[in-house]
């Protein structure tokens, strides 16, 4: 470490022959260069750190999605949905899959899936594109480790980008404004609980030949060994005096200091959250209220897959079959855990309101599927029916019960109370 002396104080006495130098050493200036190296490194780990949590749970929320595929408006499990549901190639899963595509986008702002005369999707790592308004040419196609032979055309991949700035290079300039500010708040730390003392110099020592060379061993080395050492002894020369000051650091110094470079960090974590429109309690898994989840599926979910859903569509159904319905689409149902015992009322409604059948509900919740017709049927409660239904049911009541007068009503309750009595009646 290297050591720089505060600028000292310097106080004379009236007599000459009796010259004093004071001289303030602190341990906390002698830290300058490894204390910014080490605040430098810090601030780049906490950007990396949290832009990297950032990334890895939106690629996992994205790869937990559902590509379900349809044939003439009929939901269907083909080779399309074998691809992107479990098998884009060889060498990955469908989660690494996804979540190389996904830290492509955010890295680079876009992102080129390619299909090989295999039928295998790769995330390219590398390539080279030449621009054409008649769509661009892309060739040097490196992934998983290999060249992909061949040039392809854009309307043989699948392209996607992420518009606006750079969000990579935004958070390496917050990172680094909030690094200037985490120096300072290193260097308070580190004077609240520094060691602090006086080098008293006199006259004759001043006056010797060698003063400087001295003066140059006794900084650059003795107060470096003894302040960096765990346990030392500092020799001095003659004519040197240190005296350690007796202050006592209190406790509220070091804790603001920490509690200032601690609030620094999570500046860092929480902006880089807000740039990627992640909710900072996704970031950090503390506390997830349904409202925050929500906002993470409606915010960076929901358009990337849509965005990838409609490139799917674009370039390999095509505008025939699309209108013709086959398609793919994204289903986010199952990117979040459910409890059952939690939507068990909204199931009841779901399926007895006629909008899902049992194995709609039973898909989106992760379960395997009942291979029996009534499983496909759609259910209806009697509890349903139209205005107009109802009030025609309510005419045909009144036509066929007729409203009585009270009166009337009793006459002819008395008369079935006389006849029954007589019928029971034992003695007759």
């Amino acid at each position: 470490m290297a050591f720089e002396f505060l600028k000292y104080l310097f106080t004379k006495k009236d007599n000459t022959t009796d010259t004093l130098t004071q001289q303030r050493v602190t341990v906390s200036d002698f830290l300058d260069t490894e204390q910014e190296s080490a605040v430098l490194g810090l601030e780049m780990y906490l950007q990396r750190l949290a832009f990297w949590s950032c990334v890895r749970k939106i690629g996992a929320a994205v790869a937990a999605v559902e590509w379900e595929t349809y044939r003439r408006e009929r939901k269907v499990k083909a080779s399309e949905y074998w691809a992107w549901n479990h098998d884009p190639n060889p060498n990955q899963t469908k989660y690494e899959f996804f979540e190389t595509l996904i830290s492509q986008l955010y890295l680079k702002q876009e992102a080129i899936v390619v299909e090989t005369r295999e039928g295998h999707r790769y995330v390219a790592e590398a390539y080279s594109v030449e621009r054409h308004l008649s769509g661009d040419i892309y060739s040097d196609i490196f992934s998983c480790g290999e060249n992909i032979p061949g040039v392809y055309r854009s309307s043989d991949i699948l392209h996607f980008t992420i518009t606006g700035n750079s969000i990579q290079q935004l958070l390496i300039g917050i990172a680094s404004a909030e690094g200037k500010l985490m120096k300072t708040a290193a260097k308070k730390y580190i004077r609240s609980g520094g060691t602090r003392g006086i080098l008293n110099i006199d006259a004759d020592a001043e006056a010797d030949d060698e003063f400087e060379s001295t003066y140059e061993d006794l900084v650059n080395n003795k107060f470096k060994k003894y302040f960096s050492a765990e346990n030392a002894v500092l020799p001095l020369y003659a004519g040197y005096k240190y005296d350690q000051e007796q202050k006592s650091i209190g406790a509220n110094a070091s804790t603001s200091g920490t509690r200032d470079m601690r609030a620094m960090m999570d500046d860092i974590v929480e902006m880089t959250a807000k740039a990627f429109g992640v909710p900072i309690s996704i970031v950090t898994g503390d506390k997830v209220s349904a409202e925050d989840f929500k906002s993470f599926l409606t915010y960076p979910i929901q358009p990337l897959a849509l965005m990838i859903a409609q490139e799917i569509n674009r370039k390999i159904y095509g505008q025939r079959l699309v209108y013709s319905g086959t398609y793919v689409t994204a289903n986010l149902g199952s990117v979040k855990y459910t409890d059952l015992f939690d939507v068990a009322n909204p199931i009841d409604k779901l399926i007895s309101s006629g909008a899902f059948c049992i194995n709609d509900i039973r898909l989106r919740l992760g379960m395997d599927v009942i291979n029996e017709p009534w499983a496909e049927q759609h259910w209806m409660t009697k509890n349903y029916a139209t205005v107009e239904d109802l009030l025609d049911g309510v005419d045909e009541e009144q036509k066929v019960a007729p409203v009585q007068p009270e009166e009337d009503r009793k006459k002819e309750e008395d008369k079935e109370q006389d006849g029954t009595e007589s019928e029971n009646d034992p003695e007759e």
